[in-house]
This record gives structure tokens, C-alpha cells and sequence, in this order.
């Protein structure tokens, strides 16, 4: 009993002290894989607020969390006089982890402001409220919780073709995160249920908090999570791969039809709560790599490839429902398709990631700004022009 003893101190004390070694070296190394996500009451998920971490799943940046839990800096409350606010509400591309604060599209669009005319003397300032992985109902909860604090002049919403799926509950997660649902009269209303499912209180319980705040604090475990969520993501792309296509060309069955429904419902409640506040808004439409690949052949062959259809079918469907509902709009996949044809560029993509695929990179970030100023200095200056008609 005594040697059987022994020789498990020994194994217990061979892993601890190899660990131990495993945590020196990936400190040494900078590697680390930090959460950069908590669950949260309103969207159902936020960033680690005032976290400060590299961020090296596609390209490598150091990302920095507000307090509130956005990537961004912390912005008072009050707006000083000579600032033009603008909220950016969206995703992932939105969140913008994969490349530099001042090279997000956001940060590109601010700074190409600063030449329109028609906010002489006022300096734009962004204030970024994307979340990766969240739908345009999450994004409305957003809008509702934390932009009027900031008391912003001007609103843009990023729709992404995954938003469809992602405002359906039959899509899963309807226990993790809010929706926009009928309800048995037919009206258009908020499901926040998820607030008191078991998952979510599970996830938000102190035993959870405080295992999230051990990873946090340990490389070793981050590195365990990490090789436990590969698994997942992996599982997740199978998904996608499997859905590819549905969104090329108008739904067939019941689910994706009042995804659809539930959708352009959830963008005009945002559109029609930016005027309530006597504000401008723009809706644009994210481009996807498949969309704007700069090989014509490759984008006919992964249409084909997908059953066939049209790539640009999302687009060019909320484009139109856009323009039913007096909605600015903006439609990236022209002048993208135009810009990466004829440079032969790649407007997504990381060399440590998918070649042109994935997320906007660098120059893709710098053409989405670039488009989205353009949008907005033209409501601006209408605007005005009908000011000075009064």
C-alpha cells in the first residue's frame, strides 16, 4: 500500500511539475488562447470587459476591452459639442478582432469623415457595439441597452448573411440569447426566456464565473479549452457547409422562410426606433469572400459547387426590402467584386487562416470604411439641406 502510495505522489507530483513547465514555456512564448466572451442578461453575450489580449485566430492583434464590454475605448456619457457620434452595431466583422483599432472599417470610416463637408467644425467619433457571433435581434437588445447612453447623431447596422439563421430560434441557441418572435396574437415581440433557462443560469452561477476567471488566469487551461473548442468549431463548420447555398436563393422550407420574416422584421424595429430618436440610419449588407473572390471561376464554381442560385440573392432581398421601408442602404459586393477583379487583391482573409476567405482583412476593412463614409456624408449633408429649406 505504501509503494502504491508512493508511486501516485510520484505521477501526481511528474504532472504537476510538467504542467508547471507547460505554463513557464507558453508564458515565455506569449502563447495563449484567452476567453474573450462572458454571458450576459441582455445580448446573451459580451466581451471580457477591460480584458487586454492577443487575438491570433485570424491574423494576430492585440485586442483591449471596453468596461461595457465592446472593443472599443470607454466613451463618456456626455457627448462634448463638437462630437459627432456614430454607433456601429454588427458582428464579428463588426467587432473587428482581426485586424488593428484604427484599421477596422469603423475607425476608417471616422477618419475619412473628417473631410465631409457637412460636419465642418464637428469631429466624427465612432463607437463600436459589435459582438462576433450575435443576430440582428441581439443587435436591436444592444441598440436599446447601451446606444442611447451616449446620445449618438447617427446609427449604421451591418447585416451579415448568417443574421437570418442567427434570429431564429429553431436554429438553436434558444436558451442562450434573446429573439424576436410572433406571439399567439401575431405581434412582433421580444423572447428574453432565456434569462431564467437552466443553460444560462448554469452559465452566469459563481461556480461557472469562477472557473471562467481560473482559465482566464492559467495558460495551461486555456490551452485545454482551446483544444476542447476546436472540436466544436469544427462541428460547427460541417453545419455551415451544410447550410451553403440556402441563402443563394429563396427559402424552401418553413424555418428559413420566418427566419426571413423574423429578419427584416428585426431591421425595420431598428430603423424605426433610430427615427423615433429623430436620427439617421444605414443599413449595409457584409460582403462574404465566396462573394468577392478576385477569380471569377472560382466564385462560378463554388456557386455550383453550392447547387446553384445567386450569390448575391441575400443582398439583393434585403437591398429590396430596404428600399420598401425607406432604409438607406449599402451594398459592398459591387464595388468589392470591381476592386479585387481588378487588382487581383483579396479583401478576406489572414495568411494564418482561410486564403480569402474568412473576415474583411486590412484592405478590406479600408474599402468598407471608405464606402460607408461616403453613405453617411450624404445623409448628413441632406439633412442639412433640408434644415436650411425649413
Amino acid at each position: 500500500m505504501k509503494r502504491t502510495l508512493f508511486a501516485l505522489g510520484a505521477i501526481g507530483m511528474g504532472v504537476i511539475l510538467s504542467l508547471g513547465l507547460v505554463e513557464v514555456a507558453m508564458r515565455l512564448g506569449s502563447i495563449s488562447y484567452p476567453m474573450f466572451r462572458v454571458p450576459d442578461p441582455v445580448a446573451g453575450i459580451l466581451l471580457w470587459p477591460n480584458l487586454g489580449a492577443w487575438f491570433t485566430a485570424e491574423g494576430e492583434e492585440w485586442i483591449e476591452i471596453n468596461s461595457e464590454g465592446f472593443r472599443d475605448v470607454n466613451h463618456e456619457a456626455e457627448k462634448p459639442d463638437d462630437e459627432f457620434r456614430i454607433v456601429f452595431l454588427g458582428d464579428s466583422y463588426t467587432e473587428a478582432m482581426q485586424v488593428a483599432f484604427d484599421e477596422t472599417y469603423w475607425s476608417v470610416a471616422a477618419r475619412a469623415l473628417e473631410g465631409c463637408p457637412a460636419l465642418r467644425g464637428r469631429k466624427p467619433m465612432p463607437i463600436n457595439l459589435g459582438i462576433s457571433g450575435i443576430g440582428t435581434a441581439q443587435e436591436l437588445a444592444i441598440l436599446r441597452a447601451f446606444a442611447w447612453q451616449y446620445d449618438p447623431d447617427f446609427v449604421v447596422l451591418a447585416f451579415v448573411a448568417n443574421d437570418i439563421q442567427n434570429n431564429h430560434p429553431g436554429y438553436g441557441a434558444a436558451s442562450l440569447k434573446p429573439f424576436y418572435v410572433d406571439d399567439e396574437s401575431g405581434q412582433f415581440v421580444l423572447d428574453d426566456s432565456f434569462k431564467t433557462s437552466p443553460e444560462f443560469r448554469s452559465r452566469t452561477s459563481t461556480l461557472r464565473t469562477l472557473r471562467r476567471q481560473a482559465i482566464q488566469s492559467s495558460r495551461v487551461l486555456q490551452l485545454a479549452v482551446e483544444l476542447w473548442g476546436e472540436s466544436n468549431r469544427r462541428a460547427a463548420l460541417a453545419v455551415g457547409k451544410d447550410r451553403r447555398g440556402t441563402l443563394s436563393r429563396p427559402p424552401v422550407d418553413a424555418t428559413l422562410s420566418e427566419a426571413w420574416r423574423f429578419t427584416e422584421a428585426a431591421i425595420a424595429r431598428v430603423a424605426q426606433d433610430v427615427r423615433e430618436k429623430g436620427l439617421d440610419f444605414l443599413l449595409f449588407s457584409v460582403t462574404s469572400g465566396h462573394q468577392v473572390h478576385p477569380d471569377r471561376k472560382y466564385r462560378e464554381e463554388f456557386l455550383r459547387d453550392s447547387g446553384g442560385g445567386d450569390l448575391l440573392y441575400w443582398n439583393r432581398r434585403v437591398g429590396q426590402f430596404a428600399g420598401r421601408n425607406s432604409i438607406a442602404y449599402v451594398d459592398l459586393v459591387d464595388p468589392f467584386q470591381e476592386f479585387a477583379e481588378a487588382s487581383g487583391s483579396c479583401l478576406h482573409g489572414f495568411d494564418n487562416a482561410v486564403p480569402c476567405g474568412g473576415h474583411w482583412n486590412v484592405l478590406g476593412h479600408r474599402l468598407a470604411g471608405e464606402r460607408v463614409a461616403e453613405a453617411i456624408c450624404l445623409q448628413v449633408a441632406e439633412r442639412s439641406s433640408r434644415h436650411r429649406q425649413q
